[in-house]
């Protein structure tokens, strides 16, 4: 067909290839991850290859990616291999700033929240702190990591099961359920961009 462009991605470089795929995938939710290794060092990063893949066990996945850029591996993904726990914090409209500028490539060692001024909470069950500004926070164990290949931009998926869940009130109604048009979430498109979920933009459809 004259008006489409097909593409063989094994013809592509890895960072074009990165580049069609993720303004394509989108928008995406992002998992907003704090770890800490060994020493009790917390880290903070953000990761938009994320979503929930079961309620019964409740399970969530994400990908810190091998860079593309030199192949090297992230802070999360060492300190998810060390101790096995993570914290996926929610993001939203009002934190993504801070959740961006989590995303800098830190010396391990340094505290995301310091830099970001967001605030640590203690968890119930497992020992990375959660976001306080955050409005919904999973405490996890890591059931398992998956290498999906020891090259730049290979996935490295992380499976988390969620043993506590903190949501914050506000963003309750009267039954207890999530009010998602207040939440005001955000996610990645393609490039630099995200897209917003108010309330103007979203919408019901029946369940045929």
């Amino acid at each position: 067909m004259k008006n489409i462009k097909s593409i063989d991605p094994i013809s592509l470089e890895t960072k074009e290839l990165h580049k069609i795929l993720l303004s394509s995938i989108a928008p995406r939710p992002i998992a907003f991850a704090s770890t800490v290794d060994s020493n009790g060092n917390v880290n903070l990063s953000p990761f938009s290859y994320f979503n929930v893949f079961s309620s019964n066990p409740p399970i969530l996945i994400f990908s810190p990616s091998r860079r593309v850029r030199d192949n090297t591996t992230k802070h999360t993904l060492e300190n998810a291999i060390e101790t096995k726990e993570v914290v996926i914090n929610v993001v939203n409209f009002p934190i993504v700033e801070q959740m961006s500028k989590s995303s800098i490539e830190y010396e391990k060692g340094v505290n995301e929240f310091i830099e970001t001024g967001l605030t640590e909470v203690e968890s119930l069950l497992v020992k990375p702190p959660r976001v306080l500004e955050s409005p919904i926070s999973f405490e996890c164990k890591v059931q398992d990591i998956i290498s999906l290949g020891e090259s730049g931009g290979a996935g490295q998926l992380i499976i988390a099961k969620v043993v506590q869940i903190h949501i914050d009130k506000k963003f309750l109604d009267k039954n207890g359920d999530i009010l998602s048009e207040k939440l005001d979430l955000v996610a990645r498109m393609g490039g630099d961009w995200y897209t917003r979920a108010t309330k103007e933009s979203m919408f019901k459809i029946p369940k045929p």
